[in-house]
């Protein structure tokens, strides 16, 4: 049975994509954690750039069932999780560090779910494992976006306007 509409999946594929593999980010060797996963669209296409391990969370079990699936038969060393980005349980689920961590339209979606304050926290612990983050937002939120992970040691690295209006932008751990 699929969740509620509005939780299904949004977007096509080359939505996803859009201006992730433009932004400067080297993917090759390193370690990934995709927020928010969903079906593990992007992973997968990240995998065809040889991660060293790809670490999937979304809170929608079927999806990550799906993400699942994908990778049985990937090379590249998987983790998929099914947990709310407000869990508790969410600091012993992640690894100590990260070398990117992929935040693609989930943002906001914390920001409703968790409250301003806590999705900035939530996001703050998780910045805190990485050296790259990878973003996606909403225009209206890409001030907030950046202000946040400036607050926290980051700068943009480089960034991409998507025709669908959205930012991909990309930082680096000062």
């Amino acid at each position: 049975m699929w969740p509620k509409k509005e939780k299904r999946f949004k977007g096509t594929w080359s939505d996803r994509l859009d201006g992730l593999f433009s932004v400067g980010v080297t993917y090759t060797g390193k370690s990934v954690l995709d927020v928010g996963c969903n079906m593990g669209i992007v992973a997968y296409e990240i995998s065809k750039l040889d991660p060293s391990s790809i670490h999937g969370i979304d809170m929608l079990k079927p999806h990550i069932d799906t993400a699942r699936m994908i990778f049985l038969g990937s090379k590249i060393t998987s983790r998929f999780d099914c947990l709310n980005l407000g869990s508790l349980k969410l600091v012993r689920m992640l690894d100590p560090r990260y070398d990117i961590v992929m935040l693609l339209a989930v943002y906001h979606h914390m920001q409703d779910n968790l409250g301003p304050d806590r999705a900035r926290r939530v996001v703050a612990d998780i910045a805190a494992r990485a050296q790259t983050i990878v973003t996606r937002v909403p225009p209206q939120k890409d001030r907030e976006m950046i202000d946040l992970l400036s607050s926290l040691g980051f700068s943009v690295s480089g960034s991409h306007l998507s025709p669908q209006g959205s930012h991909v932008i990309a930082f680096e751990k000062a």
